[in-house]
This record gives C-alpha cells, structure tokens and sequence, in this order.
C-alpha cells in the first residue's frame, strides 16, 4: 500500500470512529425496526476498522487524524448550539 493509499484508508477508518462517536451519541432515542439497523450499522463499522487495523501499522497516524477529526466535529457542534 502506497502512501497515499495510506492516508486515505486512515482518514476513511477516522471517520468511521467519529461517526460511531455520533451514533453512541444517538443510542436510546431509537425503536423497533430503527434501533435493529442502528445497531447493525455500529456492529458493521466496528467489524470493518478491525479487518482494516488488522493489516496496517503506524496506529499513532490513524489517532491523529480521529482526534483531529473530532475537534472539528466538536467545533462544529458548539458553533451549532450557540446558534439557537
């Protein structure tokens, strides 16, 4: 795998954790037939980061980009929230 292939496999996995992130911040207002997808999608994209970090290295890389990731996300929310 190419640098850039690289890059762009750890920001697609950082992504993954910051919306998994976003979904935990959703459990329990879900129902039914919503929360069973809700919970499958989670159970997807934990199984899928896995696969991936199973055969990659440089973990650190990957926590960068997530923390960054995260910080805008945060950013975003509170800009959000002053907004009403």
């Amino acid at each position: 795998m190419n640098r850039e292939d690289k890059i762009d496999l750890f920001l697609l996995l950082s992504m993954f954790r910051c919306f998994n992130e976003q979904l935990y911040a959703l459990k329990g207002s879900h129902s039914g037939i919503v929360k069973l997808r809700f919970n499958r999608l989670l159970k997807v994209a934990r199984q899928y980061e896995r696969e991936v970090l199973k055969s990659t290295d440089n973990s650190s890389e990957l926590e960068l980009i997530y923390d960054n990731m995260m910080e805008v996300l945060i950013e975003v929310k509170k800009v959000l929230n002053e907004q009403d």
